[in-house]
């Protein structure tokens, strides 16, 4: 993955992003919470050019609905498709049982977002167990691949979804 642009980030961003590695970028709340905004790489689906964006609070505190820090997240995304044409897909964390509030709210300020014009959200719900998961993918409509990708991520959300028990 190629780095985010920190400086344009750190200038238009309401609070403050550092990185330590290029890989996970912490975000710093009015509130003295710390977010971690992840991008890994993830083979589940796509051999190469594919990362997993992640969201964890790692002040392990109630975060109210914070408008400052879905303009930081989405400069995030923004910034990474800046530097790289690739593809996010975006994995609810379900260590709470919150993860259908997680996926409301991403699509709901992914709706919300200026750009969103130059990007696919596409969504998903699969059963895993007793455990529902959501996720997205995220990919500019620019991308040469992009019928292909949607197509890839739809048949592999319908083998999950029609799986034997």
């Amino acid at each position: 993955m190629n780095p985010l642009d920190l400086t344009r980030i750190c200038r238009l961003a309401p609070y403050k992003v550092w990185t330590e590695d290029g890989r996970d970028y912490y975000v710093e709340t009015s509130r003295g919470q710390i977010f971690d905004i992840g991008f890994m790489d993830d083979y589940s689906i796509w051999p190469t050019g594919a990362y997993q964006f992640t969201i964890s609070n790692q002040s392990h505190q109630p975060s109210p609905l914070d408008q400052k820090l879905r303009e930081t997240i989405l400069l995030l995304i923004e910034a990474f498709f800046a530097a790289n044409p690739d593809i996010l897909l975006y994995i609810c964390e379900t260590g709470d049982g919150r993860q259908a509030f997680r996926s409301r709210l991403f699509i709901r300020w992914f709706n919300n977002y200026a750009g969103r014009d130059a990007y696919v959200l596409q969504t998903a719900e699969v059963q895993e167990g007793k455990t529902k998961n959501f996720a997205a993918l995220i990919v500019q409509k620019s991308n040469p691949r992009l019928k292909e990708i949607l197509a890839e991520f739809d048949e592999t959300i319908s083998i999950l979804t029609n799986k034997p028990e």
